[in-house]
């Protein structure tokens, strides 16, 4: 049947199918804001009627004007109202008030063009603000494997451009392209109403002039507007790695091919921005041309269809309204110009909108229902990826003692990692279930994290004083000062903090490079402590440090025994030595389980691994 559509239809069924798909994307944008947008929307539309009524006043009221002028009577129409209003007939004096009139409408509407404007962006601004930090909680809320998976330069432009692109020029767009359209339509009925004919010339000139312009830029247009969506995911690609992995470019000695990707990635950008700048301004060059055009066929047209004075007349309304149309049409043509630019941040927008809703959300809830209390069991757990022919952890079962201390250990890709992912109910089995005190910790997974403290590998530091790193994202008036000391000293992190210029204030610098790896490690172990967990889990926690360092971080960690539940994931078995129980991980499984001595004595590989350590 679709060849049997008729040429002129099915384009017709394209652009219709492709406003269709525009709505649905500005509907799906628009669902980031939370609070009512519609009646701001009726109020700019209004707004929009009343600039464009007094457009329309100010060029109607140019036709009486220029008659007089022409050396027309003041015994009918505006000019005799006027008259009768001053009490003269001094055709000079009415034509002084005439022409005030037209340049006080006009002032009028330029002012309440600017107040609109002002209304208008401090709504649409905030609109983008708005849009921008929901997008960012989606983000926050989506699950942990989709984050996984997630690239972060996409994220970052489509947190930094897509949002704005998506407010400020396209929707911004629709709201700017209104009062200009508007205004169009009121100047083109007063040329209707000042001559019939010469109006449909000055239409269909301007008209076709206007939507070839738009035909041909069209493609320029998109095709720019990818390049530079395209330059600025490049530009986050190289900045990240070069910024975020400094040491390791600069020891590897590769700083220069990330400043050489970011150097192109500008230089794509800026050639990119200079083609869409004269690419937008190509039309205003061609509109000014048309004017001078377009003004003297009409003119033709007059002086061959009315006598000399009338024509004179009509042609300065002409004049008029083209000198106002033609900054009209300019601004028009740039709005379109640049929502058909912002087109490609709408989409991308709506991409990582229909990415996120396909995904998993987590809704955080406030922690203060009931407490997890008892041993914490794993029952036939089995978990696997989805993109993933084989499972990461096969039928793991295990019960850990409230107060001991626990270490997962085994060879990489073993499924340790993974397996601590699921006990802390970042994962959710595939099968089988996590259980404390007999309760699912998926029943209310909140509650689970707030009795647990996490030690990673690499501890994540911000650019603020220790005492805000170890209170991470709380407030300062938030802050108890005696948790803070009691975290501080049973990370025995009390001397590092006294030895610092500023104690607890002392700003740590991006990513924490005012210490050392060791002490990076106790101001995490500090912010675990601050929670006052149940369970404290440690993740490689020791791993990158040196032996004395980690000797000593590991009669800290033993220091804790007894007070909270401690899980160990370590490849080094120096650090879990001590620990109540080792589970020996192989292949996804539990392979064997058991005190250090008793897994020495029953494990081959175990024993093989302890052996590689030099630790018998």
């Amino acid at each position: 049947m679709a060849d049997s559509v008729e040429p002129g239809a099915r384009g017709t069924a394209r652009g219709q199918g492709t406003y269709r798909i525009v709505g649905r994307r500005i509907a799906q944008a628009l669902g980031l804001l939370s609070h009512p947008y519609r009646g701001w929307m009726v109020g700019s539309v209004l707004g929009s009627l009343v600039i464009a009524g007094l457009d329309m006043l100010g060029v109607a009221a140019t036709l009486p004007l220029m008659q007089l002028v022409a050396g027309g009577d003041l015994e009918s129409g505006f000019a005799a109202v006027l008259a009768r209003w001053l009490g003269t007939t001094d055709t000079a004096t009415v034509i002084v008030a005439m022409a005030a009139v037209v340049a006080g409408a006009f002032l009028v509407k330029s002012l309440l063009t600017i107040a609109f404007r002002w209304w208008l962006l401090g709504h649409s601004t905030m609109l983008a603000a708005e849009a921008g930090a929901e997008l960012f909680r989606r983000y926050m809320s989506s699950s942990y494997m989709d984050h996984r998976g997630r690239r972060l330069s996409e994220v970052h432009r489509a947190l930094s451009a897509a949002v704005g692109q998506t407010f400020n020029q396209v929707i911004m767009g629709f709201l700017t392209l209104a009062p200009d359209l508007l205004t169009l339509v009121a100047v083109t009925a007063v040329l209707f109403a000042a001559s019939p004919v010469a109006a449909v010339l000055a239409v269909v000139f301007f008209g076709t002039v206007t939507l070839g312009t738009q035909r041909l830029l069209k493609p320029a247009h998109r095709r720019i507007a990818q390049e530079l969506a395209d330059s600025g995911l490049a530009t986050w690609e190289a900045l990240m790695p070069g910024i975020n992995g400094f040491r390791e470019s600069r020891l590897s000695g590769t700083a220069q091919r990330f400043v050489t990707g970011y150097g192109n990635a500008l230089a794509v950008d800026a050639s990119a921005h200079r083609r869409l700048s004269i690419v937008s301004e190509l039309p205003k060059y061609i509109l000014e041309i048309a004017l001078i055009v377009g003004v003297a066929l009409v003119a033709v047209v007059l002086f061959a269809l009315m006598d000399p004075a009338e024509a004179f007349s009509v042609l300065g309304v002409f004049a008029v309204a083209a000198v106002r149309m033609v900054p009209v049409l300019n601004r028009a043509l740039g709005t379109t110009a640049s929502m058909r630019a912002g087109a490609v941040g709408l989409e991308i927008l709506t991409g990582q909108l229909d990415d996120l809703a396909a995904g998993e959300t987590h809704r955080p809830r406030r922690p203060g229902g009931l407490p997890y209390r008892g041993d914490l069991e794993l029952s036939d757990v089995s978990f696997a990826y989805p993109d993933a022919s084989e499972p990461v952890l096969t039928n793991v079962s295990a019960r850990i003692a409230t107060g001991t201390t626990v270490a997962f250990v085994g060879g990489s890709g073993a499924g340790k990692s993974t397996l601590l992912d699921v006990v802390l109910a970042l994962l959710r089995p595939t099968s089988g279930e996590v259980t404390c005190g007999g309760r699912s910790i998926f029943e209310d997974p909140a509650q689970w994290h707030s009795q647990i403290g996490v030690v990673p590998q690499d501890v994540f530091l911000m650019d603020d004083t220790v005492r805000a790193n170890i209170a991470f994202g709380l407030e300062a008036d938030q802050i108890d000062d005696a948790a803070m000391a009691g975290a501080v000293e049973r990370a025995d992190l009390t001397g590092i903090v006294a030895a610092l210029p500023d104690g607890l204030d002392t700003r740590l610098g991006e990513r924490g490079v005012r210490l050392s790896g060791g002490q990076r490690q106790r101001v995490g172990i500090a912010r675990a402590l601050y929670r006052d967990p149940d369970v404290l889990v440690l993740d490689e926690a020791t791993s990158a440090l040196d032996n004395l360092t980690e000797e000593r971080i590991t009669r800290t960690i033993d220091s804790l025994r007894g007070d909270m539940t401690i899980l160990v994931v370590a490849h080094r078995l120096s650090t879990v030595k001590h620990a109540d129980q080792l589970m020996f991980m192989a292949d996804g499984r539990i392979a064997a389980q058991g005190t250090f001595a008793e897994l020495l004595r029953d494990s081959e590989e175990f024993a093989h691994l302890v052996e590689l350590g030099k630790l018998t």
